[in-house]
């Protein structure tokens, strides 16, 4: 089974190609001339265009669901002396 291609491609990608390098497209790190394959690309794709959209928005959320709440310097609150004691404790098991 063929890949679907978008209309008149130059370079002839295929979308599924082009996702394998979003994550360097958005972290600036494609070299000038791949760069612009991919904005040609999303220039005559508009599934592709929205794909990349949800793919920001995901790296986003995960970006916001992993920062710190309390901020860095915020102190912690004390971690229970059992919850410490049980975990001590698993791990000598698995030793």
């Amino acid at each position: 089974m063929n890949e679907p291609r978008c209309e008149e491609h130059r370079h002839d990608l295929t979308c599924r190609e082009i996702c394998e390098f979003m994550m360097a497209f958005l972290d600036g790190e494609l070299p000038p001339e791949e760069r612009a394959v991919f904005e040609e690309h999303l220039s005559l794709c508009p599934p592709c265009v929205q794909y990349l959209d949800s793919y920001k928005k995901t790296i986003a959320l995960g970006k916001q669901a992993m920062a710190d709440p309390c901020g860095i310097d915020a102190p912690r609150p004390p971690v229970p002396d059992d919850l410490v004691k049980a975990i001590l404790a698993a791990r000598k098991k698995q030793a």
